[in-house]
């Protein structure tokens, strides 16, 4: 997986550096990637972590997202959710968000990539640990996937997006089970994930409600959702 992910880093910085020389081409290899996650081609991206990670479960779980802004928090280099939602809904505005310079530099790599129309979609921000970057009631959506358990703070973060958040604002989380999870899955040890049960009581002391909690339909995560 590391290896495919470095080839992918190579051919886009190999795709940026020839941009001044030559027209730019009608098929990108961001654009490929989000084409691949609407069902029509396979790229690096569509390896085995959709059949652990089931992307399309936890992308319809969130709602109709036309024409609506989602956040999503901790995004990473590759923006896995970022290009999955890009290309399987009608997303209004996309922020995808991480604390990581390196990340942030990579995804505006993919950006830079994308036909125009998919680009003028996404929003790439750089936060600090205890601040997401966003301006109250800016988003309809909050998404957090993997990256919960590293918030040194997690209630008071959680009770300041609640700010961030329209009116019928939603936000999801979704994170690694305590139990034996095989190596190719890469989840972090036992010491760096959260109980579902933590997350779920630290969402009510922040004020959420409608909170629904999914332990079965993902195999190695749980799945939560809230309302504000």
């Amino acid at each position: 997986m590391i290896i495919r992910s470095l080839i992918l880093i190579l051919m886009l910085m190999s795709c940026q550096s020839g941009q001044d020389k030559q027209p730019r081409p009608s098929a990108s290899p961001a654009d490929s990637i989000v084409d691949s996650n609407a069902g029509s081609t396979k790229t690096v991206q569509d390896d085995d972590r959709s059949n652990w990670q089931k992307p399309s479960f936890v992308i319809q779980s969130l709602g109709d997202l036309e024409a609506k802004t989602l956040a999503d928090i901790g995004s990473g280099a590759l923006g896995y959710f970022v290009f999955k939602i890009l290309g399987q809904t009608d997303i209004g505005k996309l922020i995808a968000i991480d604390i990581d310079k390196e990340a942030v530099r990579m995804l505006n790599i993919l950006k830079d990539a994308l036909a125009e129309k998919k680009a003028s979609k996404l929003d790439i921000r750089l936060a600090d640990i205890n601040d997401p970057k966003l301006d109250d009631e800016e988003t309809d959506y909050i998404l957090i996937v993997n990256t919960i358990a590293y918030l040194p703070d997690r209630i008071n973060y959680l009770k300041a997006l609640k700010s961030k958040l329209r009116a019928g604002g939603k936000i999801v989380i979704v994170d690694y089970k305590t139990k034996r999870i095989p190596s190719f899955v890469d989840a972090p040890p036992y010491e760096e994930r959260v109980l579902l049960h933590i997350i779920e009581e630290e969402l009510y002391e922040a004020g959420y409600q409608n909170i629904m909690t999914d332990d079965t339909s993902l195999e190695y995560q749980y799945y939560i959702a809230a309302e504000i």
